[in-house]
């Protein structure tokens, strides 16, 4: 009897023992996903990568907030340069406040989208980690542009995978591709995190601390009229300020970042004994810099001092000398003329690859069939002999080729692409003649672009590149007022890009970028992480009550 009573106290006190048992699992599972919703619900994260991927370094913070002395145009911080705007707003405006100019990361697409993907993710929690350190000043917006376009239509190429910073009218665009470093083998693994550099560089861009100027040279008797006026309302739509240029008595200023040539009927000075001036010598200084030249040159004789010069950035206008006259190579097209001017305002071909098609590249995107890009009286340009015609074939993808002309001499490194050229029906006349018969392989060239790039290296495994770039056309009335204002015609929605593409932006040194712990990046779909969380909560406590049961029947039957 009394034996009866001990093994019933002992499966009285058993059962309660297994009961709390699975009550204080069945408290942990439900604990969990609670958790696990409002962790979803509310992103909360704790960032236990080994690289610190989501945790902004001590000196992107100190960027942001103190600035970057190593770029000269920088002398006060994003964060002082957006109070100065403020106050200048305040002062305009009674009724302005503060959150009315803020520092935007805007996202294309909503936030569980850019949650879903490991590549996207660390990027979004990048800008959160900023919006948060910096929040009277950085704000992050999502627009779903699928279902409303018209909400990113004022940002050049924006898709649903790009990142908008945004300070008052100023504005960059990236990629997600651009926050990372990519494997030299494997372009589609990415190696490294570079994401603080990138919202870095753009914040101190769109933050800078004055207007870029353009400078129009005007001592050479450049044609600048009503016939070419809106482009330099072009020139301040892309965010510049425009202001004239006397090269023979004036210095170019120190935040002039564009200089544009408008058919000079004059030859540049050099100092030869009689002449103190050597305005070449200002062109050369300003290009050694991350500076850019655009030069619409006319058809009459050559220049020559200016156009030697032009030689060495791969440009030469095409002319035929007959005695001391000269012939321009002016371009027809028998294909692609337009009515009236004897078919001498031709339709161009798109250059799709190279720096040329880079140019281009965002004009193009979308679009079923590309704007068409008018040149009127244009003269053909070749490459200088002192370049090297250059094949390049990208290694991943052979459909990728292009021809380029290159060189390279005392450290210096420059390259010239096409832009825009004919078709293989174009001829070239000079002087009453045929001088130049296009072909399918070499179309003649309408517009180019040089570049010279200096890389600069930071670390064992970063490097800075900078670059100068020089675009060339022989048409001035390709930036006609009549043509831009056209919107039948791409020119003006071209110069936007290319202004944009050649702007020079400051690129802060010094952020190191993240290498990944192994080369490749993992990704868990949805269903998976579900099913491991099941596998890892409901294991455990069916082998816990499994344990627990075979412990009470063992004790009971001693």
């Amino acid at each position: 009897m009394k034996m009866k009573s001990i093994n019933t106290k002992k499966l009285r006190y058993g059962g309660v023992t297994a009961l709390l048992t699975a009550l204080i699992i069945a408290a942990v599972i439900v604990g969990n996903v609670i958790f696990s919703a409002l962790a979803q619900k509310f992103l909360w994260y704790a960032d236990l990568t080994p690289e610190l991927l989501f945790t902004l370094s001590e000196e992107c913070v100190d960027l942001i907030a103190n600035g970057d002395d190593s770029f000269a145009d920088s002398a006060a911080s994003p964060i002082e340069m957006v109070d100065r705007y403020r106050a200048e707003k305040r002062a305009q405006d009674p009724n302005f406040k503060d959150e009315d100019l803020m520092i935007n990361v805007i996202f294309c697409d909503d936030p569980d989208v850019w949650e879903s993907s490991a590549l996207q993710k660390y990027v979004y929690e990048t800008a959160k980690q900023l919006q948060e350190k910096f929040p009277e000043y950085i704000n992050i917006i999502n627009h779903d542009i699928i279902w409303n376009p018209s909400a990113v239509s004022k940002y050049d190429g924006a898709t649903t995978t790009s990142v908008i910073i945004e300070c008052g009218t100023e504005y960059r665009v990236r990629s997600v591709k651009d926050f990372y470093t990519w494997d030299s083998e494997d372009t589609n693994t990415p190696w490294a995190y570079n994401g603080e550099k990138i919202f870095a560089a753009g914040i101190l861009a769109v933050t800078r601390s004055e207007t870029p100027i353009a400078c129009l040279t005007v001592n050479h008797g450049e044609q600048w009229n009503e016939s070419n006026a809106q482009l330099l309302i072009t020139l301040e739509t892309a965010g510049y300020q425009v202001q004239a240029l006397d090269l023979a008595t004036d210095e170019i200023p120190a935040d002039c970042r564009l200089l544009v040539v408008m058919d000079p009927q004059t030859d540049f000075r050099v100092a030869d004994g009689v002449s103190q001036v050597d305005e070449i010598e200002k062109l050369d200084a300003f290009l050694d810099g991350t500076n850019s030249m655009m030069v619409f040159m006319g058809s009459d004789s050559p220049l020559a001092q200016f156009e030697s010069y032009l030689e060495e950035w791969g440009i030469v206008f095409d002319r035929k000398q007959e005695g001391n006259t000269y012939y321009p190579y002016m371009i027809t097209d028998p294909s692609q003329s337009y009515y009236g001017n004897g078919g001498y305002t031709i339709e161009a071909n798109y250059v799709t690859e190279g720096m040329g098609g880079k140019i281009t590249q965002a004009l193009r995107a979308g679009a079923t069939v590309a704007p068409s890009i008018v040149f009127q009286n244009a003269m053909s340009i070749s490459y200088s002999d002192q370049y090297q015609m250059t094949h390049y074939t990208d290694e991943n993808d052979a459909g990728v080729s292009y021809d380029y002309g290159a060189y390279s001499v005392d450290g210096v490194s420059r390259s010239i692409y096409d832009v825009f050229v004919t078709s293989e029906n174009a001829v070239a006349m000079a002087g009453g003649s045929q001088a130049e018969k296009a072909t399918a392989i070499n179309p003649l060239k309408l517009m180019t672009v040089s570049m010279e790039d200096r890389t600069t290296q930071e670390n064992n495994y970063a490097t800075l590149t900078e670059a100068s770039y020089v675009i060339a056309c022989g048409s001035p009335e390709f930036a006609n007022t009549t043509v831009i204002n056209n919107n039948a015609y791409g020119n003006n929605s071209f110069l936007e890009y290319a202004l944009r593409a050649i702007g020079q932006e400051p690129v802060p040194v010094g952020l190191e970028f993240k290498v990944f712990g192994d080369y490749t990046m993992d990704t868990v779909t949805t269903a998976e992480a579900t099913q491991y969380t099941v596998v890892l909560t409901v294991v455990p406590a069916v082998l816990a009550i499994v344990v627990g049961t075979v412990v009470i029947i063992r004790r009971k039957n001693r």
